[in-house]
This record gives structure tokens, sequence and C-alpha cells, in this order.
């Protein structure tokens, strides 16, 4: 594997772990979807160990993020309230 094929096949990895389909990464960079397949399951695989049967976009921004304010304006919380 000469240095180009080698520097496609990292930008595969790299597109794939972007969670960009596996079908647009084939069409962009010209390279067959059965020779990306193998890499897409070895993405997929390390994902499962590091996060189970969850993947990272499924928890990221609606859970961590929903009604976050950082200058604590929060209109739903009553400073006035006994806790």
């Amino acid at each position: 594997m000469n240095n180009t094929d080698k520097a496609t096949m990292d930008a595969a990895r790299r597109m794939l772990q972007g969670k960009i389909d596996i079908n647009e990464v084939s069409m962009m960079l010209g390279v067959p979807v059965e020779k990306l397949q193998p890499i897409k399951d070895e993405v997929d695989e390390q994902v499962r160990k590091v996060y189970g049967n969850l993947d990272s976009y499924d928890f990221s921004e609606p859970v961590l993020f929903e009604n976050f304010d950082d200058l604590g304006d929060d209109e739903d919380i009553n400073p006035d309230a006994d806790e």
C-alpha cells in the first residue's frame, strides 16, 4: 500500500468515526464500499466497547445541554422558593 492509499484509508476511517454514511465516504473518496466495510465494522466495535449499546450521539446534546443556562437566568427555577 503506497502513501496515497494509506492516506485515503486514514481519511475514510476518520470520516466513518465522524458518523458519515459509508456510501457517502465511498463516493467522496472513490473507494468501494466493500473495501470500507471492515473499517466501519472496526469503528462500530470500538464504539460498542466504549459506550455499550449507546452511541455517543444518542445522549450528547439532548440530555447534557437541554435547558442549560450558564448565566443563571433559568426561568423555571424560583430563587425565592423554600427548599
